[in-house]
């Protein structure tokens, strides 16, 4: 039970820095420009950091071997996600612009900006090193497939947005990924200083995250039933199948294992809602969709938490 208790400690801890966010946002503090900045700052500077500090450590075949391992399970997972959403379009009868954004949402969770700031504050270094590549899978799928569907969905032409790959979030894995491939250590005032900026990405991402928050109505979040239904399949769901896959079916309960479930509970993308509006697809649609289930993955990530806490 301690490593329960010390578990959602973690999480109450992380869960909490939202609330000056919404607090901001409704007492408009600072504007949803200002809330861009941060969000760009955290983006390009801290995770980047964040990831290298956390592939600071020994080389080990093993750990090499565990990434491969981790990528065939995520596709694996991807797959069964992207059945899943086929199968709600078809039973909510959705339109057609409306159904590809509900498949980018199922397919793709907020692995980055979430994901690794609770993994690092529920495990520590060793299991960043694992979300940042399955971070780093998870963005391959996101600009190319991801892009595509979201083209699609705003009936655009469709191609593969294969420079978008090259933004400061995969450099900050490739960079890392060599450094630990070559077993290179930064030097003491570097590593210092990049430990330091990246150890601002938690507060900040959970701030931003509450301003989003804060920033639509409570109408705009809770009005639309298919939400609810998206939520349940991507919060409950899609991760009591890697659930299932890793602890029952592979036996595995290993840190490897617990980062995947965990980030695959993570709520939807926020980038959702950037694509959506970048390709002129539906941007309100997409908005209730990362808004509520993250809202609501206050709730489901606990519940995981504990899950895996028992089983292990």
């Amino acid at each position: 039970m301690g490593s329960i208790g010390e578990s959602l400690n973690s999480l109450a801890m992380i869960f909490l820095m939202i609330v000056p966010g919404i607090i901001c946002a409704k007492a408009k503090v600072l504007t949803s420009e200002q809330t861009g900045g941060i969000n760009s700052l955290v983006a390009n500077v801290t995770w980047p950091c964040l990831v290298v500090d956390a592939m600071q450590i020994d080389f080990s075949v093993t750990m090499l071997k565990q990434c491969g391992y981790s990528m065939i399970i995520m596709i694996i997972v991807f797959a069964a996600a992207l059945g899943l959403a086929v199968l709600l379009g078809r039973c909510m009868s959705m339109k057609k612009q409306q159904s590809y954004i509900m498949t980018f949402m199922l397919i793709f969770a907020n692995t980055g900006f979430m994901g690794i700031p609770v993994i690092n504050a529920l495990y520590g270094k060793e299991a960043v090193f694992y979300a940042s590549i399955v971070e780093m899978v998870n963005d391959i799928f996101m600009f190319t497939v991801g892009i595509m569907l979201i083209q699609i969905a705003a009936g655009t032409a469709k191609k593969m947005e294969l420079r978008s790959l090259l933004s400061p979030g995969m450099f900050g894995v490739i960079i890392g990924f060599l450094l630990f491939l070559f077993d290179i250590r930064l030097p003491g005032f570097l590593g210092r200083s990049v430990n330091l900026i990246g150890a601002a990405t938690t507060p900040l991402s959970m701030i931003v995250i509450g301003l989003q928050v804060g920033q639509q109505s409570i109408r705009q979040l809770v009005g639309d039933i298919r939400m609810y239904v998206m939520s349940f399949m991507k919060l409950i769901v899609i991760p009591l199948i890697v659930f299932v896959i890793m602890i029952f079916i592979l036996h595995d309960t290993s840190m490897l294992a617990k980062v995947l479930i965990l980030e695959f509970a993570m709520p939807v993308a926020a980038c959702t809602v950037i694509f959506s509006a970048q390709y002129k697809a539906d941007v309100a649609f997409a908005t209730r969709g990362v808004l509520l289930s993250t809202v609501l993955s206050i709730i489901t990530i606990p519940l995981f938490t504990i899950l895996l806490s028992i089983a292990a």
